[in-house]
């Protein structure tokens, strides 16, 4: 009888030894399953070398932006940021491409105000969603703040000073959605507007 009573004990030991080494394999296995979900989500909707949000990512942005500017009768302004010297950088080496650009992504955001969205959409173009309070020729304002920082600011280790152009478009006079915005900020930049 005794016998039976430790084996009863013994069998229960291994049943529940076994649920939590199932229990914590699983645990595990769900964490790897969510680190690889956030993996997936930002290499999707964020750029790789800035962490900036990518095109994808903005045009959700750009329909909430529409929404809110559409509800309090305003206007916003889209800024497109060109780096008109990035291939010649890449050539040199993707590596330096890719300091180039990060520290081009901290001097937009160092030179824009909290409120206002810096996207990386393209391989050598930066966007900037400003606010729908950011109105008349404000804009101007931190276009001169860009210029004035690229200007001041060139990455140590590569040498090689910022040719950078910018182009606006504003809604809705330039477009009604985010692809015309986006196409009319970006030939201006290419025609150096700013």
């Amino acid at each position: 009888m005794e016998n039976l009573y430790q084996y009863d004990i013994l069998v229960c030991v291994l049943l529940i030894g076994g649920l939590v080494y199932y229990i914590i394999k699983l645990q595990n296995k769900i964490a790897t399953i969510e680190a690889s979900k956030e993996l997936l989500v930002k290499e999707v909707y964020f750029n790789a070398v800035t962490n900036l949000p990518n095109k994808k990512n903005i045009q959700y942005v750009f329909n909430e932006q529409i929404g809110r500017t559409l509800r309090h009768n305003k206007t916003f302004t889209v800024l497109a940021i060109k780096i008109n010297n990035y291939e010649q950088v890449k050539k040199t080496s993707v590596e330096s491409a890719n300091k180039f650009m990060y520290e081009a992504s901290n001097i937009i955001i160092q030179s824009t105000r909290d409120e206002d969205l810096t996207a990386h959409i393209e391989e050598d173009t930066f966007i900037v969603l400003f606010n729908e309070y950011l109105e008349g020729d404000l804009y101007k304002i931190v276009i001169d703040r860009l210029k004035k920082n690229f200007y001041q600011n060139t990455p140590q280790d590569i040498k090689v000073s910022y040719d950078v152009s910018m182009g606006i478009s504003t809604y809705p006079v330039d477009g009604t959605d985010s692809e015309i915005l986006l196409e009319k900020a970006i030939n201006e930049a290419m025609s150096k507007q700013f």
